[in-house]
């Protein structure tokens, strides 16, 4: 489907389509092949809004449809870099969940699964969908051969084992019903940030995680949910409207921000050079990483501390 009004088009009356847009096509052979291995909804609806004038709905004089292939390329380039990190994160938060949760009450399926290990307030059907997707988990047809391994052996799973088969939004979940001393455990591991900042956090790294292991587009990202405002926003000096923050708050810088609370330092070093290296190759405007959600001075955030 290649226009507004979803009527079928072949590959030749897509690239007229585009053409009669004011798109430059070179290599009509080239663009047939690219669309048919990413499709036009894949390609061109995902990433033509940064070439098009808004007035007009047609491209930009002189844009190619290389340009618009370019930018796939770097989004994809820029999910392969944020997952990489994501999954430090969501490694380690599993790490010090387990640890600590352990250590206050044990690491048993019935110390993990007791309600009055949590602190779930009125949410008590939040709280049992959790223990619901741990025992699929556990006890499903697609429990993971270590858990199966536990549970034929020692008829116990541990929450070491466990938590390495839950996603990262299932984490997220198990830390947000955990009791105050546990949560405050586990943020001394994360530079003593606050409870509520990680939990925040969390949630938007998991959003980004989801959208970089589905292969959507993520450079433009606004999520549902915002991180709490930080020292970050302040140190960087974020330009604000009213007393919002027009930058990291639930767009991908928000996710960066996420990062530097919650990576060790040598790894976040490597992230933002492993990103800068992206910037430079795809020869990123100014106007494209607004349009990220980055502010202008947005390189400073390697040197700033925030804890």
């Amino acid at each position: 489907m290649a226009s507004n009004r979803n009527t079928f088009m072949d590959y030749k009356a897509q690239i007229q389509h585009l053409k009669n847009k004011n798109l430059i096509i070179e290599d009509e052979n080239f663009a047939i092949h690219i669309l048919s291995k990413i499709g036009y909804y894949g390609l061109i609806n995902g990433y033509k809004e940064v070439f098009k004038d808004s007035t007009t709905s047609r491209y930009i004089p002189d844009t190619t449809f290389d340009d618009i292939y370019q930018m796939y390329l770097f989004d994809a380039t820029l999910r392969e870099v944020f997952l990489k990190y994501i999954l430090i994160v969501e490694k380690n938060i599993k790490s010090s969940i387990s640890y600590h949760f352990s250590d206050l009450y044990g690491n048993s399926m019935n110390n993990y699964q007791n309600s009055a290990n949590y602190d779930y307030g009125k949410r008590q059907n939040q709280i049992r969908i959790l223990f619901t997707k741990i025992s699929q988990k556990i006890y499903g047809k697609n429990a993971s051969p270590q858990i199966k391994h536990h549970l034929s052996l020692y008829q116990d799973v541990p929450l070491w084992v466990l938590t390495t088969d839950l996603t990262l939004g299932e984490i997220t979940s198990m830390y947000r019903y955990l009791k105050g001393h546990c949560k405050t455990l586990v943020c001394n591991d994360f530079h003593q940030i606050g409870r509520a900042e990680l939990g925040k956090m969390l949630v938007i790294l998991t959003k980004t995680r989801n959208i970089c292991a589905h292969g959507n587009r993520l450079f433009n990202v606004r999520h549902g949910n915002a991180i709490m405002d930080c020292d970050a926003h302040k140190k960087l000096r974020i330009p604000k409207t009213g007393s919002l923050y027009n930058y990291g708050k639930s767009d991908l810088f928000a996710t960066v921000i996420s990062l530097k609370y919650l990576l060790d330092t040598a790894d976040f070093r490597m992230f933002y050079y492993d990103f800068k290296k992206i910037i430079k190759k795809y020869n990123l405007s100014l106007n494209t990483l607004d349009t990220m959600g980055f502010p202008e001075n947005w390189m400073s955030i390697l040197r700033i501390k925030v804890y």
